[in-house]
């Protein structure tokens, strides 16, 4: 991956949330499978509304242009009456870049 200030943009946004770390790492932990917000709040010992707000933006603390699902991280599928959220390939591919 090249350092572009896109890419700054992302690891800016990853390192000042240990939240969206979390979130992002579960999700690649389980790539290619999808996972619903509770099933993530569970698995990362988070609460659902943090949750939802470092997917999907929420208020001031969680904003809509730093959130996973705009960064391009992560996918929102939206099936029947449920979202599920799995991580894209430029998410695996920031997560092993900031784990190595």
């Amino acid at each position: 991956m090249t350092d572009t200030v896109w890419d700054a943009k992302i690891r800016i946004s990853l390192q000042k949330s240990k939240i969206r770390r979390t979130v992002l790492e579960y999700l690649v932990s389980i790539y290619p499978k999808k996972a619903y917000v509770a099933e993530i709040a569970r698995e990362a010992d988070l609460r659902p509304t943090d949750v939802c707000g470092v997917l999907n933006g929420l208020s001031d603390r969680f904003k809509k242009e730093n959130s996973l699902v705009d960064l391009g991280l992560v996918k929102k599928h939206e099936e029947k009456d449920t979202c599920l959220y799995s991580a894209t390939e430029a998410g695996c591919e920031i997560s092993r870049f900031l784990n190595r």
